[in-house]
């Protein structure tokens, strides 16, 4: 009959859901505006460890800090942080691509520091003025004064006035008879005597030759922390290191940030922090992600973690909030088996609900691979029979 009921594989329903909710994460994460992308990368630039240990320098060192760029002749402009807090003389050299990156996503603030002329060939900053004869262009200049003779009216270089006496009519130069008249260059290869030499350029790194005019001018930023997201910035940079602390304790090898691999894509996924511990003979793993924000936390970055746990096998999911999550964020952690923790950190509280879920969660598995272990066990076990048995049945056989 049409009307009878079909027999469904529970199993393959089961595969054909798990598809249907990876599909529509995936239209989720493709969906998302410029905002939210914009917000995911910012949350993926905190957990890096350069940027952490800069962000916390920062913060230590107070809002007056600056990033700020120093010469270094034969490299060129290095980027240390500069203030007046005591630890400032334990400066590490910080990539200029690094900087400019966060502060595209508003985490540091970008400010004119100077303008300097750069190769128009490499663009690099190496590079050595030379005066120029106007008439044969040689670099073989000399800069020397003019001096007058007031007394006789002759004028030259102030070097031919030998032991201070007038090379014309051979008198003294006294006091009051004699005045500089200026600055002057002489050619040493044409002879050409003029007052302003023309200037040119050569690049050290290049060898490019090239005037002044032709010089290219670029930019030399200075970065400040941005202080409308300082809450956020400390929020993210310490919002760890309890839990971290207590996994450590609980002997579990933690790293943060963390990285592995997806079973199906075989992409890279990174985590806030993941944390391994063997058991036996299994190994339980830990992943969590943490996002922030001023109001509340909305669900793209949820999203996107259900969709990485979704490609790595998880036995304790951590997600944290700062300060909540938005009622639609909260609605697609339901049925996720995730462990939601919302607000601060920092309370014992917290800790104690963490410490005890995943106590909870491995003697679960444990329980789980205890009884797994019998049933194989079981289905192992060679079937015995007694000797009565056996004499019983040879007898019905004959």
């Amino acid at each position: 009959m049409k009307n009878q009921e079909q027999k469904t594989d529970p199993k393959k329903t089961a595969e054909q859901l798990k598809g249907t909710v990876t599909d529509k994460t995936t239209e989720a994460i493709n969906s998302m505006n410029l905002e939210d992308k914009i917000g995911l990368e910012r949350r993926e630039a905190y957990i890096e460890p350069q940027t952490r240990d800069l962000l916390r320098k920062l913060l230590q060192d107070g809002d007056k800090v600056e990033i700020i760029p120093i010469y270094t002749p034969g490299v060129g402009f290095e980027y240390r942080i500069t203030g007046t807090a005591s630890n400032i003389n334990e400066t590490d050299k910080l990539s200029r691509n690094t900087l400019e990156n966060l502060a595209q996503l508003g985490i540091l603030q970008k400010s004119f520091y100077d303008s300097v002329s750069i190769c128009p060939t490499c663009q690099s900053t190496m590079m050595t003025l030379h005066n120029r004869c106007p008439k044969c262009k040689s670099h073989n200049v000399e800069k020397t004064s003019l001096t007058e003779h007031i007394l006789c009216g002759y004028i030259d270089q102030r070097n031919k006035y030998i032991q201070d006496r007038c090379p014309k009519c051979g008198e003294p130069l006294g006091e009051g008879q004699y005045r500089n008249m200026g600055r002057w260059y002489i050619c040493q290869e044409c002879g050409e005597k003029f007052e302003n030499p023309e200037f040119d350029l050569i690049c050290r790194n290049c060898n490019k030759n090239f005037t002044i005019k032709e010089a290219q001018l670029t930019e030399i930023p200075k970065f400040t922390l941005n202080l409308t997201r300082k809450k956020e910035i400390r929020q993210n940079v310490t919002s760890l290191e309890n839990i971290k602390t207590l996994l450590t304790k609980l002997d579990f090898n933690v790293e943060t940030p963390g990285l592995t691999i997806g079973q199906k894509s075989g992409m890279n996924h990174h985590f806030s922090l993941i944390a391994k511990k063997q058991i036996k003979d299994q190994e339980i793993f830990i992943a969590l992600d943490h996002a922030v924000s001023e109001t509340e936390i909305q669900p793209s970055p949820l999203i996107l973690y259900i969709y990485k746990i979704s490609e790595v096998k998880v036995d304790v999911p951590i997600f944290v909030a700062m300060p909540k999550l938005s009622e639609t964020a909260r609605k697609i952690a339901q049925g996720h088996d995730i462990l939601i923790i919302e607000g601060s950190t920092e309370g014992s509280e917290v800790i104690i609900k963490v410490k005890t879920e995943i106590e909870e969660r491995i003697n679960q598995i444990n329980q789980k691979a205890t009884t797994t272990s019998k049933n194989q066990q079981q289905e192992n076990k060679p079937e015995t029979t007694s000797f009565f048995s056996k004499l019983i049945g040879g007898k019905k056989r004959t």
